[in-house]
């Protein structure tokens, strides 16, 4: 289950974990209106911060309120890094050496796909809080989950369309090699945009793609995207 996905719907519990008195409700539903933009970006860095409540989910983030200039949102603030030697079992005939969970892999999600231009990451930072460092990630309306999707049996409005957007999904998590995209963490806007959460379990160390087989279908924009891609332009993504 997904960091956020215990809080959507859910404004009153909110409420009265969170805050009390007349802030509460300035600060209901306080998400971000775009999902990337520069003035998100220095929202998440220069905002005062306090932490609510904990979302769940295994990373076991935190909901952050953010306040600058008697303006709030909401941010999730996720601070777990997990590094194991050895064998770790995942699960389900899973197993992977060296295993890592960790907040550092957010920020150069978005700032990769914010470089290839896919749109499909909310803004991510790096900041410390309390002395402790992690990724501060901005709450957006992430509409429906693809699992709901699934399960209701919805189909897309423009199927070539959709095609494309779910070909940019595969090219991005095998650029991230990211072992952990599944239904639950890929979103629909009500605008059929896509929106992508929840990398902390990117970025293995393997030299070859992960499914590189599904890799056929590319715009003419992104493969020229990826063309610019070198490694000190890549290695400026590490928080």
């Amino acid at each position: 289950m997904h960091d956020r996905l215990r809080l959507l719907g859910a404004t009153a519990a909110v409420a009265s974990l969170l805050v009390c008195g007349p802030a509460v409700h300035r600060l209901l539903g306080q998400s971000f209106d775009s999902l990337q933009s520069p003035e998100t970006e220095h929202f998440l860095t220069d905002a005062s911060m306090k932490l609510g409540q904990t979302l769940g989910g295994v990373t076991r983030s935190r909901q952050a309120i953010l306040d600058l200039n008697g303006v709030s949102h909401f941010a999730v603030w996720k601070t777990i890094d997990d590094n194991r030697k050895g064998v770790t079992n995942l699960g389900r005939g899973g197993y992977e050496i060296n295993f890592k969970d960790t907040w550092k892999n957010e920020v150069p999600a978005y700032e990769l796909d914010k470089m290839l231009g896919l749109k499909m990451v909310p803004v991510a930072i790096s900041r410390t809080y309390q002395n402790r460092e992690g990724a501060l990630i901005a709450w957006v309306d992430l509409g429906m989950s693809e699992a709901d999707r699934l399960k209701k049996q919805l189909t897309p409005p423009n199927s070539g369309d959709w095609s494309q957007k779910m070909a940019n999904v595969q090219l991005f998590d095998n650029l991230i090699y990211n072992i952990d995209r599944h239904s639950n963490n890929i979103y629909i806007t009500k605008d059929w945009n896509v929106i992508l959460i929840d990398h902390s379990r990117a970025f293995r160390t393997f030299k070859e793609l992960r499914t590189e087989n599904e890799l056929r279908r590319f715009s003419k924009s992104l493969l020229e995207a990826l063309e610019k891609l070198d490694r000190p332009t890549v290695q400026k993504m590490n928080p």
